[in-house]
């Protein structure tokens, strides 16, 4: 599975950046993984590139100090 695919599955994910108070559109989180905002299992993934199960860590916007998001 690739992590486009997971995280537009997951269905628990943040708010859109570009258009708060509305879930992300598949362009915006295409552009979360490909600049490395989300980090599964520790590692920065591009959209295309594969997930190694299990998953222990899921992190939304690592850098940002008002926007981070743990699952």
């Amino acid at each position: 599975m690739t992590a486009f695919d997971l995280i537009h599955h997951l269905g628990i994910i943040p708010m859109s950046v570009e258009k708060p108070t509305t879930k992300p559109s598949n362009g915006e989180i295409k552009r979360w993984l490909d600049q490395h905002a989300v980090l599964i299992n520790g590692k920065k993934l591009t959209s295309k590139e594969t997930v190694e199960f299990p998953i222990t860590q899921f992190v939304f916007f690592p850098k940002s100090n008002r926007k981070t998001t743990v699952i």
